[in-house]
């Protein structure tokens, strides 16, 4: 088992109103620095594809830290948003890939692809084990239009292509239930959480991640939320 690592180095660095796609990170930062006690690795857990271990402190920190601001959300349409493209050149699309790397078989592989496939998926949204592809959505965590209102409207559309498909770490898109996928559908923490509770502390790290990640702005509702739950769930 691979040791545990802390956040990602940011994977796009923003300058003004558009991305500088050479800021993209080769390597994930190995260890966690000093003083920090929120560890995180790509090992499957119980009911999420990632496992995380959350320092309350940490998190609330990195939620401080956040830009406040009111989303923007006129313009958008999801083919801004080029999706489910074959980014890596393996002859799978990117709703593919993360199918065959978040079954927890280990049997399927790219030759799987372009087919309907039966392997074993755990939804973190309802704690559901699936056995058939058909029955998966694959989900942005922080949803698309989320981010467009969060700062990707300013984005090119080819920066906006890399955060659709994005496949470094295991909480930027994720297996889950077409149901409850679709009952999340575009909301942030403060108007939708996952029917399990148990996964909450989780669930606000990885979102919490995500915008951090690629410098996406909360409004002050997310924000309420997000200290809320990391108080009362982490």
């Amino acid at each position: 088992m691979r040791a545990p690592r802390l956040l990602l180095v940011l994977p796009l660095v923003f300058a003004a109103s558009c991305s500088d796609l050479s800021g993209l990170a080769d390597d994930a930062s190995s260890g966690a620095p000093a003083g920090s006690g929120t560890q995180v690795s790509d090992e499957f857990s119980d009911t999420a594809p990632f496992t995380v271990t959350v320092d309350p402190a940490d998190l609330t920190a990195a939620i401080e830290a956040l830009e406040v601001a009111a989303e923007r959300d006129g313009g958008y349409d999801r083919s801004l948003f080029p999706h489910w493209k074959d980014d890596d050149g393996n002859g799978c699309d990117a709703r593919d890939d993360v199918l065959v790397k978040q079954d927890r078989t280990g049997a399927l592989s790219e030759a799987d692809c372009d087919a309907a496939m039966t392997g074993e998926w755990v939804s973190m949204y309802d704690g559901e084990t699936v056995t058939a592809s058909g029955d998966i959505d694959i989900d942005h965590f922080v949803p698309l239009k989320e981010a467009w209102g969060s700062g990707a409207v300013d984005w090119t559309t080819e920066d906006r292509q890399v955060y659709a498909n994005w496949q470094e770490n295991n909480w930027h898109l994720i297996a889950v239930t077409a149901s409850s996928n679709r009952s999340k559908s575009d909301q942030d923490p403060a108007e939708w959480m996952p029917e399990d509770e148990a996964v909450w502390c989780a669930y606000v790290w990885a979102w919490v991640e995500v915008k951090t990640e690629w410098r996406l702005s909360v409004d002050e509702a997310e924000k309420t939320a997000l200290l809320d739950y990391t108080a009362s769930a982490c």
